[in-house]
């Protein structure tokens, strides 16, 4: 990870089709894809920006300018994974570009017969300017893009091959270059080596090709540019070393070559979340906490002590990517011996209420709609938090919103627990945890009864860690209900209550 500052203006750069054409007929070639995504990884947060396509007047063939845009637009949101949202008013593409001025963050574009004060190129049908800032990552973030196409030429709106207009003069198709300029708005180079509308120079292209939005959708994929794996919470170990993915390869350009382990953490509700990364002291750490589109949240190298970073954060629901990694160059000693090593990662969560817990399973396949809640606490109900020190006395408690079918109906309720080990541990009619086989017991029972609509279960009371030798832990329970006329089945929670004990 790169050390630039964030949200500080780098400046803006031009990018612009030409007018000369190739006197080959290009036809569809088997070789690879050969999109040209800029070095600096320039692109739009989000992956979406809004446009204004309001230019005034019409082409010769009565197709409003303003159409033709939206509709080369509709075709990078159709087809790609990026989104145009085009707005029918118009903004001036040059305006906030004079001396001194900073960018509007609006999207304009014109006919102009200069770009913005300087004179076309001869053969420049049309350029787009725009407006980037630095981001955590390294990378910059487009703030504004602004097409300025070249009023001294002749344009009409049609398909197919390229046409000589009136007067001898070439008569040029707006729309394909519309779609031209907005694979530059989006973040897109040039391509010459395959058929692309991207090529530097316009042809009898007139619709997107396969090598325009393999670009557009490789610069937007994000984390699937890399291997990636979702985190729940408690404790993930990993290690960063050669061979694993690295941040060039998750932005799709840039510069920086540093290791990268990517995770994803999905939320069912607004928590207050807590990252922490213990490494052997070593590791040039830093730890990246952002929103599904890699937009950064917060960022931490050694807050923790030790060059341990730390993350204390509020996230809302939905998923959120988390990414381990280390700095492109050793900047901060002495945090900066190596950028390989192992890292254990705790993920710790509070809250005021239960956590609603995500998925179902069943031993038999089967599917109810219930809804699962669970939580630690110390504190009686007041908070919970999957995270309690060793001498703390703790309650796992468990909730179970039961099918309305099975409402009313005989049947039972079940607790476990599953050991870092992987062994199972169920809770008896005793209210005692024993050892369980799933293969050849019976589905566990913890209590028999006439199941309500809401069941509260009391998984763990008053338990301390360190009275049963337990000085650190990482252990998932489970609560699940089943009724007597199908006494094979039980429907339990798919994500685990975590309990943490650091």
């Amino acid at each position: 990870m790169s050390n630039n500052p964030a949200s500080r203006l780098s400046g803006f750069a031009v990018a612009g089709l030409m007018a000369a054409l190739s006197g080959t007929t290009t036809l569809l070639s088997t070789a690879a894809l050969a999109f040209d995504i800029s070095a600096s990884a320039n692109k739009w947060p989000g992956a979406q920006t809004t446009i204004f396509t309001g230019i005034p007047g019409a082409s010769r063939s009565g197709i409003p300018w303003s159409v033709a845009l939206q509709r080369a637009a509709g075709q990078w949101t159709d087809s790609t994974r990026f989104n145009f949202d085009a707005s029918p008013l118009y903004r001036d593409p040059c305006a906030g570009r004079g001396p001194g001025s900073l960018p509007e963050n609006l999207n304009g574009m014109d006919f102009r017969d200069n770009v913005c004060g300087t004179a076309f190129n001869s053969s420049t049908l049309a350029v787009t300017v725009f407006f980037t800032e630095f981001n955590i990552l390294g990378t910059a973030d487009i703030v504004e893009a602004d097409i300025i196409f070249n009023k001294n030429l002749n344009f009409d709106v049609y398909d197919g091959p390229q046409r000589s207009g009136s007067n001898t003069a070439r008569e040029y198709d707006f729309q394909r270059i519309a779609l031209h300029e907005l694979g530059h708005v989006i973040g897109l180079g040039h391509d010459d080596s395959q058929p692309a509308i991207m090529a530097s120079t316009i042809g009898n292209l007139f619709r997107l090709q396969a090598d325009d939005i393999a670009g557009a959708d490789t610069l937007y994929a994000g984390i699937e540019n890399c291997d990636y794996r979702p985190v729940r919470f408690g404790w993930v170990y990993g290690r960063l070393e050669p061979g694993d993915c690295r941040i060039q390869q998750l932005l799709s350009g840039g510069s920086d070559d540093s290791f990268v382990d990517v995770y994803t953490l999905d939320l069912t509700q607004d928590l207050f979340v807590t990252f922490d990364m213990i490494t052997d002291g070593q590791l040039d750490s830093v730890l990246f906490v952002g929103n599904a589109n890699l937009g950064a949240l917060r960022v931490d190298e050694g807050s923790a002590g030790n060059c341990n970073p730390r993350l204390s954060t509020r996230l809302p629901a939905g998923r959120h990517t988390i990414l381990v990694n280390t700095y492109s160059n050793n900047i901060d000693p002495p945090c900066g011996v190596t950028n390989t090593g192992n890292y254990r990662l705790s993920v710790a969560l509070q809250s005021t209420e239960l956590l609603t817990l995500s998925g179902q399973q069943s031993f038999q396949g089967g599917t109810a709609d219930a809804t699962f809640y669970g939580g630690v606490t110390t504190n009686g109900g007041q908070s919970y938090s999957n995270r309690v020190s060793s001498i703390q006395l703790f309650d796992v408690r468990g909730r179970i919103e039961i099918d309305p079918r099975h409402q009313g109906q005989p049947g039972f309720l079940a607790a476990a627990l599953i050991t870092p080990q992987g062994e199972i541990l169920v809770k008896n009619t005793n209210g005692q945890l024993v050892a369980y086989q799933p293969d050849v017991q019976l589905v566990p029972v913890s209590e028999r009864k006439v199941l309500a609509a809401v069941e509260d279960i009391d998984v763990l009371s008053q338990f301390r860690a360190a009275e049963n030798g337990i000085s650190e832990i990482d252990v998932d329970f489970y609560i699940g209900y089943g009724v007597d006329s199908n006494p094979g089945e039980l429907y339990f929670n798919g994500q685990p209550i975590n309990v943490l004990v650091e």
